[in-house]
């Protein structure tokens, strides 16, 4: 009823013809963008990669210009004050921002001080701090993450205590940037209730996202921006209403994921054995192991989607495969042959879940052909790469400069590049839109047809029905069951993405 009240109410974001261009960029980000958005609408920004989604988010937290240098031009407008003669400071207690990586933000090295951060910093007093900490976990039902280490958290608790962080500053705004690029689908209806809790109390929610299945029946509005234009605006009733077919066509992820199939037809085992894990057990303490007698075996040509909740082991698994850590205990063989974990470093490649980890020149092009210079077969294949991952005109661009998809997209491209028998894949399609989703998967199903073996993880279940041969899943560091993606496995593969069952 509070959120209803508010709709109506007066506008509680402005911004009125803006145009802004990054330092260094050749195109601007945004041109002539006018928004409005009232006090308690929730609002969903979409739109493919680098459209200028995350920018429209910066200008209302005034991270651009202060914090992202560039020309603007126009006018923002945040509860009635313009933001020309304000601080991100002054912003501070008006608007609450969740990244993509909440890693990002954090400050303190346990869940209950990192959630007080904000209030100290503003110099509430200590009991104030301590109630609001207290309702920040009740109203969000994070209660079991208080007095925890912000390391042993996995990616959704985390975002979970990003949110709470902010929430207990208790700000009029709240501005959340891909929040559910990294989480599972469990996590990702956790989220999906709080964000109806914030919404029921009145908060103005400004989301930008891609996977938006789980917000079409709570959003008020979307608002479609390509090529740093407002070009369409759904309310609520055509929002939720939008096909997979439509949305689709507007180069969104599907909506209704009930109703994606994998193809009739799907590739079977690869005849020539390529990896096999067998008895492979890991620990990260004496106490704790992560993986328990793990067996594993694909073939030349396989895809295999590795999936499972969050925190089960999923990117130890391939760390071990690729030399990154060592096993506890059993044997990893490549082609029959038992082989240490330096022979597997320089056997395999791994695109890591959080792509600023392996960035290492000062522009994209440079990082593609880092140690391939001269070699002017791999030039051209690299160009292609580049043209196919739609890089090519950000060539000469930091790679520190670009959106979170557009580094997936370079890692990925980096990754082609390596002639590895095998190639691993840490939650590829995080940050990426649909035309990217489709592009990344078209190229792995080309890799696999040259006779690699690809391990991917992933919570994303439209990118795993489009692109995967095979499932494993992994439960209490075991696997409990490996089968091929076919049509008559749909309701097997819902359920375990979503942890629950469904009659399809």
């Amino acid at each position: 009823l509070l959120a209803v009240l508010c709709l109506g109410g007066k506008d509680m974001i402005q911004i009125e013809h803006v145009s802004f261009q990054y330092a260094n960029a050749k195109e601007p980000a945004l041109r002539d963008v006018s928004l409005t958005i009232q006090k308690g609408e929730f609002v969903v920004l979409l739109g493919s990669s680098g459209c200028g989604k995350t920018t429209i988010t910066r200008l209302i937290n005034r991270l651009v210009p202060e914090f992202f240098e560039g020309e603007l031009e126009g006018r923002v407008i945040v509860d009635g004050q313009n933001t020309d003669e304000l601080s991100i400071q002054d912003l501070a207690g008006v608007v609450g921002s969740v990244f993509q990586d909440p890693r990002s933000q954090f400050f303190a090295t346990d869940t209950t001080a990192e959630i007080a951060f904000s209030c100290e910093n503003v110099g509430i007093p200590r009991e104030e701090i301590c109630r609001r900490i207290e309702q920040a976990a009740n109203d969000l039902q994070i209660q079991r993450l208080l007095e925890r280490s912000i390391f042993e958290l996995s990616s959704g608790e985390k975002q979970s205590i990003a949110i709470a962080s902010v929430y207990a500053l208790a700000p009029k705004i709240l501005v959340l940037d891909e929040p559910s690029a990294n989480l599972d689908a469990a996590a990702t209806e956790h989220l999906m209730e709080i964000l109806h809790t914030l919404k029921q109390q009145g908060y103005t929610i400004i989301i930008s996202e891609h996977r938006i299945h789980y917000l079409k029946d709570i959003a008020d509005r979307a608002v479609l921006i390509e090529y740093g234009q407002i070009t369409r605006e759904l309310d609520a009733s055509a929002f939720r209403s939008l096909s997979n077919e439509e949305a689709n066509r507007m180069g969104l992820r599907s909506t209704d994921l009930l109703s994606i199939r994998p193809p009739v037809t799907q590739k079977k085992t690869g005849a020539e054995e390529q990896i096999c894990l067998e008895n492979l057990s890991y620990r990260y303490t004496r106490e704790s192991e992560t993986l328990a007698n793990v067996n594993l075996s694909a073939g030349k040509g396989d895809i295999v989607g590795i999936v499972g909740t969050n925190g089960v082991g999923k990117s130890t698994l391939l760390e071990i495969v690729c030399g990154l850590k060592k096993e506890t205990n059993g044997e990893v063989r490549f082609g029959g042959q038992a082989v240490n974990s330096k022979t597997r470093v320089r056997n395999t490649f791994l695109v890591m879940q959080s792509s600023d980890y392996q960035r290492f020149t000062e522009s994209v092009e440079k990082e593609l052909f880092l140690g391939n210079d001269g070699n002017e077969e791999l030039q051209k294949k690299g160009r292609m790469l580049l043209e196919r991952m739609g890089l090519l005109d950000y060539r000469q661009q930091h790679p520190a400069s670009m959106s979170g998809g557009q580094k997936q997209r370079l890692c990925i491209a980096v990754a082609c590049m390596k002639d590895t028998d095998v190639i691993c894949f840490d939650e590829p399609t995080s940050g990426l839109d649909y035309s990217s989703m489709v592009n990344v998967s078209s190229l792995l199903h080309e890799l696999a047809e040259q006779g690699k073996t690809l391990l991917v993880t992933t919570h994303d279940y439209e990118f795993l029905m489009h692109t995967c041969t095979h499932i494993c899943y992994l439960l209490n560091g075991r696997v409990e069951s490996f089968f091929p993606v076919e049509p008559k496995y749909t309701p097997q593969i819902y359920s375990i993405l979503f942890q629950k069952e469904v009659v399809l």
